[in-house]
């Protein structure tokens, strides 16, 4: 609906977007008339803040809804690959969303439930605690705007591991 319908609707409205990859796809590939598509970059919250110590073991977070555009399943299959050569690698994923069951249905048929934790909704001091003790922020998003979690674990001093999609490389600089 959002590539194929929606912009028939909108092509003549003024469009505010993220990123500057973001309008450019707006353009190219939705069509839309680059003089009607600004950016506006997020900012962050100061909340957000170097601190606290990294975890003992390498330990990757994934922050994000558990829906089919963020893809949190190749993160998990991933990960399993990144234990054969990195056997105390941890990952937490922070999020819910209607792809939970499956999520965890292949966290299970990789037997991973020991080093890969499906932790839902977090509070903002518990989700800031992630940011600053992980080693590293990671995204298997297939689109975004912008990758606030990127953002986000910036500020927390966190580098980030995504892929490279339109608003994770502006995100991610």
């Amino acid at each position: 609906f959002e590539e194929r319908i929606a912009p028939r609707f909108y092509r003549d409205s003024a469009i505010v977007t993220l990123s500057n990859s973001s309008r450019d796809e707006l353009v190219s590939e939705m069509g839309f008339d680059p003089d009607r598509v600004s950016v506006v970059p997020p900012g962050v919250d100061q909340h957000f803040s170097p601190g606290g110590e990294r975890t003992p073991e390498p330990t990757v977070l994934a922050v994000g809804r558990l829906v089919p555009v963020k893809d949190v399943p190749r993160l998990v299959r991933l990960m399993a690959q990144v234990r054969e050569r990195v056997p105390t690698a941890r990952l937490r994923i922070v999020g819910d969303g209607y792809e939970r069951e499956r999520i965890n249905s292949l966290i299970g048929d990789l037997d991973a439930h020991d080093y890969i934790s499906l932790l839902g909704r977090v509070d903002d001091d518990e989700l800031l605690d992630f940011y600053r003790s992980s080693w590293t922020v990671a995204s298997t998003s297939i689109r975004e705007g912008w990758g606030m979690t990127v953002t986000e674990g910036a500020a927390c001093g966190t580098p980030c591991v995504a892929t490279r999609i339109a608003g994770h490389s502006d995100a991610a600089i």
